[in-house]
């Protein structure tokens, strides 16, 4: 099966480390490349005659993060999902293979007419090697798209709203499927969440999914989908800090939102995130890593973060002053990289002008309570990488505790998601127009009382 990618203009498929290809004469250029670490190789080769020429290309990690204990994830595509294909569960092993892919969850695809894939439903690889665990897209359209990740059961219905014709009338929360997963000890995030620059703006507020602000005040789900080849991974993470900042311990997460029976897509895993398991390889060891938010996410850059030996997920203690090391390694450029400090660049400095890896080093003031994370953007845009543009970004360091905050950061956040949460409960009650919705107006309500009472 051939794929395009559209953002590089290529056309590409997978092999399992040696194929055959039949060329006319003349001059032929490979290119070849493995998951986001290795940089592209390109090989022109001149074919004079008939016969069998040999062409060996070596590829070389940057830095392989399985040796550091780290394993990745895409949380977020569909293996059919209405194309020219019909795929198996095992057409998943080589593109994980060509990709460096450790963990897959393809979600069951919703076509809010038809429900695809599920007699995939409880499929597992054989020995759980990669780890396939299929999850399901809950298009609840109207509030914002949900992933529920490693639920036992389906949950029903998977769509309501206005706009759908049966359940178009229906006062249904989206914390109804995310209690169902949580009471099935799966994981739940809100995937491709905003698409704009900024979503403070007048345009940005409404582009918000109309649930999600109330269900992240209220820390009703896990992860939050940061990077996403279909969102704006510095505008969601903008929105995420005013999380972070009220001290909701929401993780990020990755997922490309790829349709891989379409001939028109990109990898999986061009968008992923890494979890620490200390080389565990497991769902369990994998899923509570990435819950309690020991990971980065990446289009492309890898980020290896410490304050005083703690890395993401961590807590540290509220010293006035701390050391740290950042290091970068890339196989593309990276203009860019930076300590956010509650939502606010605290340090910067230039990436790589070219693949390979570079080291920083400092120390830095802390605030009594709050976040630290670093980021790296930025750059041309080329193989491996198929995203619009460069970006990387860890979870948050805490200081004293998970969830502390920063007294004056907290309220301007709380101020700020109020303002939010206005806007997307006045888009609600537009939708559904002269519909009773009680259940919906006393969640708003909820998470209101909880911010205005932080501004008290």
């Amino acid at each position: 099966q051939s794929r395009f990618d559209g953002q590089n203009g290529v056309v590409f498929f997978y092999s399992s480390g040696s194929v055959e290809l039949k060329v006319p004469t003349g001059s032929v250029e490979i290119s070849v490349v493995q998951g986001l670490n290795t940089p592209l190789k390109v090989k022109k080769v001149n074919v004079k005659r008939a016969g069998l020429k040999v062409v060996t290309i070596s590829l070389k990690s940057i830095w392989d993060p399985r040796d550091d204990g780290w394993i990745s994830g895409d949380h977020h595509f569909h293996l059919n999902y209405g194309g020219q294909y019909q795929l198996t569960p095992e057409d998943l092993f080589p593109m994980m293979a060509g990709e460096a892919l450790d963990v897959a969850t393809p979600q069951l695809a919703n076509l809010h007419n038809r429900f695809g894939d599920q007699q995939y439903w409880g499929w597992k690889s054989p020995d759980n090697e990669p780890v396939i665990i299929f999850a399901q897209e809950i298009r609840s359209h109207f509030l914002g798209h949900l992933g529920l990740l490693g639920n036992k059961d389906l949950f029903w219905p998977w769509v309501w709203g206005p706009g759908y014709q049966v359940y178009n009338n229906d006062d249904r929360p989206n914390t109804v499927p995310l209690e169902f997963t949580k009471k099935q000890g799966g994981l739940s995030l809100y995937v491709h969440p905003f698409s704009g620059n900024d979503p403070f703006s007048e345009k940005g507020m409404r582009s918000i999914p109309r649930e999600l602000v109330a269900d992240a005040v209220l820390s009703k789900f896990d992860l939050l989908e940061i990077v996403c080849l279909w969102s704006n991974s510095l505008g969601t993470s903008s929105l995420w800090y005013q999380f972070l900042n009220i001290g909701v311990p929401i993780a990020p997460s990755g997922g490309t939102d790829v349709m891989n029976n379409l001939y028109r897509t990109m990898a999986i895993g061009t968008t992923r995130v890494y979890a620490q398991t200390n080389g565990n390889r497991d769902w369990d060891s994998y899923a509570e890593a990435l819950k309690n938010g020991k990971s980065f996410v990446t289009n492309g850059p890898m980020l290896d973060f410490k304050i005083e030996k703690s890395s993401p997920g961590d807590v540290i203690d509220p010293s006035m002053h701390a050391n740290w090391t950042l290091d970068l390694y890339s196989s593309i450029n990276v203009d860019s990289v930076e300590i956010i400090v509650n939502g606010k660049v605290v340090w910067s400095d230039k990436g790589l002008n070219k693949p390979g890896s570079i080291s920083y080093k400092g120390s830095i003031d802390l605030p009594s309570g709050g976040w630290i994370a670093s980021r790296a953007s930025g750059g041309k845009v080329k193989w491996p990488v198929m995203d619009s543009y460069i970006f990387a970004h860890t979870a948050p360091i805490w200081i004293d505790f998970i969830g502390s905050t920063d007294p004056r950061e907290k309220t301007v956040s709380a101020t700020k998601l109020l303002n939010l949460l206005d806007v997307s409960e006045k888009r609600m009650i537009e939708g559904y127009k002269n519909i009773p919705i009680p259940n919906l107006k006393a969640h708003y309500n909820e998470a209101r009382n909880f911010l205005q009472n932080i501004n008290k």
